[in-house]
């Protein structure tokens, strides 16, 4: 096909992808006396769009050789994988860190939005349907670690124990924890939306746990509007009943990245830990995820807020383990009131 083919097959799908009228053509022209061609286009919403054929392909190597000859060797050169732009299917997430990576991405099973967050539910070559919940992955088919290491299998005993769930809408903690055969496991949530998306397209993350609402041994509690004020009632009214829990785990937000350990969703996560410990057992334990162990900053201020800004004193320690649909190593807390 001729250059002037290729341009127009390009123009045509880009007005169909952009929903766009005639595109005006600035410049079309040869440059270069091997035959390179250039077609430069403005695009909708001062968009530009620039078409470029080449006679001969480009030997990327053979370039970096040249390139090292004029410049001596001193010069060092890096051939990257070009950015996609345009697809149908977004592929790139950021890390915790704000780090760009692209997953293999070939297909979206749910895209819809809820009164609190836009759900998606995307499939990925490599870990199987992954939930994504305002563009952060929340989930895949394939992080049983994830699951594991924020609830410290194999180092807590949950038998005939009492646990907290706080949010957790794939299933997957709810689900494990019933193996472990508890007393009681209550969940509390905001948002049927998820659990209706998880439990059919992450049905081996979550089990048959989101079938039923409520079970012999587990409940799931409903909280309508704001998460933090409704949760606040909740345990109020456990308190007034003399109900306490041997484990909170909390699944909430992972904390934030900025390095200043004071507004916004800082103060969200002091609020949380102050009224799961006035429902702790003297014994109990709060376990809960943080970030990326390469988000140092943002640890150190977790840290400092455990240390100072508590109501109870407490004590805690770490663990990490590699979640595959994150691509990065994560970092999970065991926190516990100080003993006196």
């Amino acid at each position: 096909m001729s250059f002037r083919g290729v341009e127009n097959v390009i123009v045509g799908n880009l007005r169909t992808l952009m929903d766009a009228g005639p595109l005006e053509k600035l410049v079309g022209k040869e440059i270069s006396p091997n035959g390179d061609k250039l077609a430069v286009y403005s695009g909708p919403r001062e968009s530009t769009i620039t078409i470029r054929s080449y006679a001969n392909e480009l030997d990327c190597r053979e370039l970096e050789s040249e390139w090292a000859n004029t410049m001596g060797n001193g010069c060092k050169t890096v051939t990257l994988p070009a950015i996609k732009r345009g697809n149908q299917l977004n592929v790139y997430y950021v890390t915790s860190d704000e780090r760009l990576t692209e997953y293999d991405i070939d297909g979206k099973v749910v895209d819809v939005r809820s009164e609190f967050q836009h759900i998606e539910i995307v499939h990925s070559k490599t870990f199987g349907n992954m939930l994504v919940l305002d563009g952060l992955p929340n989930l895949a088919l394939s992080d049983l670690v994830y699951t594991e290491s924020i609830m410290c299998r194999g180092k807590e005993d949950f038998k005939g124990k009492e646990i907290l769930i706080l949010r957790g809408g794939d299933g997957a903690l709810l689900n494990e924890l019933r193996k472990e055969d508890p007393k009681k496991v209550i969940m509390v949530e905001i948002d049927d939306m998820v659990m209706q998306a998880c439990k059919t397209y992450l049905r081996s993350v979550c089990g048959d746990s989101l079938d039923n609402y409520q079970g012999d041994n587990y409940q799931v509690c409903f909280i309508n509007g704001d998460y933090c004020r409704g949760l606040h009632c909740h345990m109020e009214k456990w308190k007034a009943e003399g109900k306490t829990f041997d484990y909170v785990i909390s699944d909430l937000t992972d904390i934030s990245i900025t390095k200043k350990p004071s507004g916004g969703i800082w103060d969200f996560i002091v609020k949380i830990i102050d009224m799961s410990f006035s429902v702790l057992s003297p014994n109990g334990k709060y376990l809960t995820h943080a970030t990326g162990s390469s988000n140092d900053g943002a640890l150190k201020c977790f840290d400092y807020i455990l240390e100072t800004q508590l109501d109870r004193p407490v004590t805690f320690t770490k663990t990490n383990a590699f979640v595959p649909s994150f691509l990065e190593d994560w970092v999970f807390y065991q926190i516990e009131l100080k003993k006196v």
